[in-house]
């Protein structure tokens, strides 16, 4: 369950968003220099909302249908809300150096660090949900950006042991997939779009899943409070490594 949250909110906004907005973003040129343009114009977001997203889990041979709210501030937090039929399921936080999940269904909340003192390192860190979740972000990255002068940018940020990479659409500047691969633990997490939305598909923590995103509206630069206290006489609590 830890990571059908996180990764939910990952891919949202590759799929979302109001038609104003999505004219408002229509690059001006294509490639590295129209996405350091678009870059340029967008250097002011600190914070994005997104609500009222759509999203299908498979989870242990189990369907949701969920409707999502992802918030996320610059190198500070990623919060998520999975609802079905007005009731919440899932809750989750995740801070630059740890994940909590809050399990409404069977009152568990999980708490795992994001940077691990021993061992092998999880496929991803903060700085790489961040990346995903919005292009706002990645654009910090901007020296790593490789473009093949055909349909794609490239990012590489591989690690010891560990294959990261984001692949942006040159002309329209949209997420086309993203692949973060432990060759050690075979830990994984990956995303594509698809004709339907975008699919994200990982092992990460817990169990394999799949879940696909469409939908949504999008509000920037906007503060949210965040609640991630349970009553801990109704909750168990699982500490994960």
């Amino acid at each position: 369950m830890l990571l059908i949250l996180v990764l939910t909110g990952m891919v949202l906004q590759q799929c979302r968003v109001a038609r104003e907005l999505q004219q408002a973003d229509a690059p001006i040129s294509t490639g590295i220099d129209g996405l350091r343009l678009f870059c340029m114009a967008q250097d002011t977001i600190q914070s994005l909302l997104i609500s009222k997203a759509a999203a299908i889990l498979v989870f242990d041979n189990e369907r949701y249908e969920v409707s999502v709210t992802l918030f996320s501030k610059k190198d500070s937090i990623i919060y998520l809300s999975a609802v079905n039929s007005g009731f919440e399921i899932l809750r989750a936080s995740v801070e630059t150096d740890s994940i909590k999940v809050i399990d409404r269904m069977h009152k568990i909340v999980y708490r795992t660090p994001l940077y691990r003192r021993f061992g092998f390192q999880h496929p991803v860190n903060f700085r790489d949900l961040q990346n995903i979740i919005s292009r706002y972000f990645i654009c910090d990255d901007l020296d790593l950006a490789r473009d093949d002068t055909g349909e794609s940018i490239y990012f590489e940020f591989d690690e010891k042991n560990t294959r990261k990479r984001i692949t942006i659409n040159r002309t329209d500047l949209k997420m086309r997939n993203f692949e973060f691969y432990n060759t050690k633990t075979n830990k994984y997490l990956m995303g594509e779009r698809t004709e339907s939305g975008y699919k994200t598909y990982s092992n990460f923590m817990i169990s394999e899943f799949e879940i696909l995103t469409s939908g949504g509206v999008i509000t920037y630069n906007m503060d949210k409070e965040i609640r991630m206290d349970v009553n801990p006489k109704k909750y168990s609590f699982v500490n994960l490594q």
